[in-house]
């Protein structure tokens, strides 16, 4: 059984970018830093493009709503995410892992922001409905790398499983104030062993453990 541990990112994989930060990066920055201090329900659009050194009207031809700022983020963790290869000898199981400890991992770095969306955003449907594709997208590029097969109608259960072990693992990360994310990577561990052992039984499963 795979343990909880983490896997170090190979040797150069997030190198400082030596571009100056677009426009994208600036709102982003910006809504999380105002997100963090204010909260969602009381951060504009306005608002945002003003801390990002940008007007209204030249922050809405990029970003229409605040949805979209919001998506904007979730494309900056799955580009923190996939940085770096995953290591080819290693189980599917720790694969996934590895992935998507990388994402917490990113989220980590924003996390007043995010423990504030946690907690609004279920109050926006609208929002959540908005960023429900990217968080989708998000996962199938994490099962795609790790060598999940997503195609047919398994390969869309297995989407919809990996889904909710991410939100199971993303509650616990919530409340995890450890500085290794110690109890985040218990719940995914465990998240991930539940799978396993749930794929082994579906039918035309391999009996390995190449099988999750």
């Amino acid at each position: 059984m795979a343990k909880a541990k983490r896997r170090s990112a190979p040797r150069g994989a997030s190198k400082p970018d030596s571009n100056p930060r677009s426009d994208e990066d600036r709102i982003v920055d910006a809504a999380l830093r105002l997100i963090a201090e204010n909260g969602w329900r009381h951060t504009t659009l306005a608002e945002i493009g003003a801390a990002a050194g940008l007007s209204l009207a030249a922050t809405l031809p990029r970003f229409p709503t605040r949805g979209h700022v919001l998506a904007a983020f979730q494309r900056r963790l799955d580009r923190a995410t996939l940085a770096a290869p995953v290591e080819g000898d290693a189980s599917i199981r720790d694969r996934l892992f590895d992935l998507f400890m990388r994402r917490f991992d990113a989220l980590q770095k924003e996390r007043a922001a995010v423990t504030r969306l946690a907690r609004e955003l279920p109050r926006d449907p609208c929002a959540v409905l908005g960023m429900a594709p990217g968080m989708c997208g998000g996962v199938r590029a994490i099962a795609e790398t790790a060598g999940v097969d997503t195609a047919g109608p398994f390969g869309a259960l297995r989407l919809q499983a990996l889904a909710a072990a991410y939100a199971w693992a993303l509650r616990s990360f919530l409340d995890d104030d450890s500085a290794d994310l110690a109890r985040t990577m218990k719940s995914l561990d465990r998240a991930l062993a539940r799978l396993e052992m749930l794929a082994r039984s579906w039918p035309g499963a391999r009996p390995s453990s190449e099988a999750a």
